[in-house]
């Protein structure tokens, strides 16, 4: 059964931040009605004008892609979720300052995919978005 026909040139690159953001999202809809805290996002406070954990930001906690690389060093949660939501997944219905989202159906689907990998003892580095 194919779960989703995604863009794979984009969702391939998705890794372990990604999908632990989808997930805390995902966990966030289920449980508080969608909205997220800061305070458990990686935000690069040098680019949002908002203050998360106030250590700053460091280069080596931009987002992994899926071969372990980090192509863009500025690259935070908030990009992420900006990231699923172009792909889909979920929808914006909070700002930055009370952020939320919602998943949508495909992000319904990815997400229990996402679920039994996790179950089954797969890493959130591993899981990919393909048949099932």
């Amino acid at each position: 059964m194919v779960i989703w026909k995604a863009d794979k040139t984009v969702v391939a690159q998705f890794g372990k931040d990604h999908w632990s953001t989808f997930a805390y999202a995902e966990t966030c809809c289920v449980d508080n009605r969608g909205r997220l805290d800061i305070r458990r996002l990686r935000v690069n406070e040098s680019k949002r004008p908002i203050r998360s954990n106030g250590l700053g930001w460091q280069p080596s906690w931009g987002t992994r892609t899926k071969d372990g690389k980090i192509p863009d060093p500025t690259h935070d949660d908030i990009d992420c979720l900006d990231d699923l939501e172009r792909e889909g997944l979920i929808e914006w219905i909070g700002t930055l300052i009370n952020p939320a989202v919602k998943l949508t159906d495909k992000g319904k689907v990815v997400a229990a995919a996402l679920r039994r990998h996790k179950a089954d003892g797969g890493q959130f580095s591993t899981f990919e978005v393909g048949e099932r």
